[in-house]
């Protein structure tokens, strides 16, 4: 185990998928330079994997996979991440050679070197942060609805990022889309099958379908997942008190930024939107917004809370770095109707 552990340090290769979107364009920028600046291991690798029919212009410095667009990702496009995995597999020039492979989003930014968390990871052992639906029985009951194989098997509820062993996300791949399709039929066809588990059981099957999709793949294959805490941290997440609680997460989950109120040049940047998360400050900024790529609140003033300061720094400096994002181009459009406008 310990030559894994030192060989698994090394062999790291960390992946996301995405389109080629305004709103999925400045989530690249600051997810890959906050790789290339939060002291990983020399050898781990990034690469983001598009769906699209050709690459985009972001591929000239974010190091890319492509895939071509999967029929039904454009009713439910969360389905990308499972389809694009599935066919970086499928490739013979593009299969990951690293032993661990990292699962984030788009919107997970790393903060720290994730080693002490790779180096965990075995075959047949995964490791995942605990889903916001961690404890829920409900999940198991959708796993007994739609199983093919290992019924009995007990569910892992994690969500990204996942660590897992190539091997055995081979293994994963082709039933992680699988079981999102099956969900997603079931829902198209029976209407009362998403009413009862959003209903009745609180668990979201409209985009929280991959992440259920994920985890009953591994529970079909029988690969383990080991349930963490505090490998990231969510944007309405408790703040961390002291600088020790700070250096504990590797990566933030972002989506929101709020400035203390009492600062006066960030009333600019109030939002109306979002009040029900008054408790953290004035709000002044958010990937729900479609100036969100333009519109980045600077400078960050004393007093901002761990989440915030961090989404902010990693959006302006990834913009200081990489430049401006061309729009109303063929890969993305722009406005309220355009933000999230991809290419085919």
């Amino acid at each position: 185990r310990s030559s894994l552990q030192k060989s698994n340090q090394s062999n790291t290769y960390k992946v996301y998928s995405g389109e080629s979107s305004e709103y999925m364009g400045y989530q690249a920028q600051a997810n890959y330079y906050g790789f290339l600046t939060s002291a990983q291991h020399p050898n781990a690798r990034f690469q983001r994997l598009l769906t699209a029919r050709t690459q985009d212009d972001l591929a000239e410095y974010i190091p890319t996979f492509q895939a071509k667009r999967y029929p039904y990702s454009k009713r439910y496009g969360p389905v990308n991440k499972a389809d694009s995995i599935l066919k970086l597999f499928q490739s013979s020039a593009n299969q990951p050679s690293e032993q661990v492979i990292v699962i984030i989003d788009p919107d997970n930014w790393i903060l720290k070197d994730i080693s002490p968390w790779v180096k965990q990871v075995a075959p047949g052992h995964a490791l995942g942060e605990a889903a916001w639906f961690y404890g829920s029985s409900a999940v198991t009951s959708l796993w007994k609805e739609v199983c093919l194989q290992n019924c009995d098997w007990p569910l892992d509820l994690v969500g990204v990022p996942y660590l897992v062993h190539r091997e055995d996300l081979k293994k994963i791949a082709p039933w992680f889309r699988k079981y999102i399709m099956i969900m997603k039929e079931r829902e198209e066809t029976d209407p009362s099958f998403a009413k009862k588990y959003e209903v009745l059981f609180h668990i979201q099957m409209g985009w929280g379908t991959e992440m259920f999709g994920y985890i009953f793949a591994a529970a079909h294959v029988g690969i383990k997942h080991e349930v963490v805490w505090g490998i990231q941290i969510r944007d309405v997440s408790p703040r961390p008190q002291t600088p020790k609680d700070e250096k504990a997460f590797a990566m933030i989950h972002m989506g929101r930024a709020w400035f203390p109120r009492d600062y006066e040049p960030g009333k600019q940047w109030w939002h109306t939107e979002g009040r029900a998360f008054r408790n953290f400050g004035a709000q002044v900024w958010c990937k729900c917004n479609w100036t969100a790529s333009d519109i980045i609140p600077w400078p960050i003033p004393e007093g901002t809370d761990f989440q915030s300061r961090h989404t902010l720094y990693l959006l302006h400096e990834s913009r200081m770095y990489f430049g401006e994002i061309p729009k109303k181009t063929k890969f993305r459009q722009t406005g309220p109707n355009g933000y999230h406008s991809a290419m085919g």
